[in-house]
């Protein structure tokens, strides 16, 4: 009898946390799924017409969403052994310049800016007082523009920056959820 007693508590304690771990998994993906739309809630486009580029959703690497489009920070690869920091975009166009908002390549002591045809903008911001240099490039997509700017003085050819527009996809709930959630980011449910 007491063996048999065992192995009933011993089942019902398997069945128990069995039961907790299904519970805590059904919980872990409900919070994800509020996540996702919480931090994509902003974007003028549904979650499913978002692009990021390729191989972008790393520890480390940061992405913002809001009314103007998504923006991702990562280290692009340059095709000649080195990587830079740079900020990928899909942002929605002004109506006038058909760039995004807050580009304007009016100042030509501020900003070189070249039309390479196909809806494709190279755009070099020079150092001034209060700017950087910059390299970007700006490729009109629709009713979006993709955008890839590099800070700094690195120098890095137009064909990699044209990889990075090109070499995208529609990220899954899990990419986007490792860009989003940056460090230290809590929820009511969370």
């Amino acid at each position: 009898m007491p063996r048999r007693l065992a192995l009933i508590a011993l089942v019902l304690l398997v069945a128990g946390a069995l039961g907790y771990a299904g519970l805590r998994i059904a919980y872990h993906r409900a919070k994800d799924q509020r996540d996702v739309v919480s931090l994509t809630g902003l974007s003028p486009w549904p979650r499913e017409q978002l692009l990021i580029p390729d191989g972008s959703a790393r520890p480390g690497n940061v992405a913002w969403v809001d009314r103007g489009g998504v923006e991702v920070a990562y280290q692009l690869d340059t095709g000649d052994g080195r990587t830079v920091p740079v900020v990928w975009g899909l942002r929605v166009p002004q109506p006038d310049t058909g760039l995004p908002e807050g580009v304007d390549c009016g100042s030509p002591r501020l900003r070189t800016c070249t039309d390479l045809g196909g809806g494709e903008t190279l755009i070099v911001s020079h150092e001034t007082d209060n700017s950087d240099p910059a390299t970007a490039l700006y490729r009109a997509d629709g009713g979006r523009v993709r955008a890839v700017e590099v800070q700094g003085p690195d120098p890095v050819e137009v064909a990699a920056l044209r990889a990075a527009l090109d070499r995208v996809h529609r990220p899954t709930d899990a990419e986007l959820l490792e860009l989003l959630r940056h460090e230290g980011y809590r929820t009511d449910w969370s």
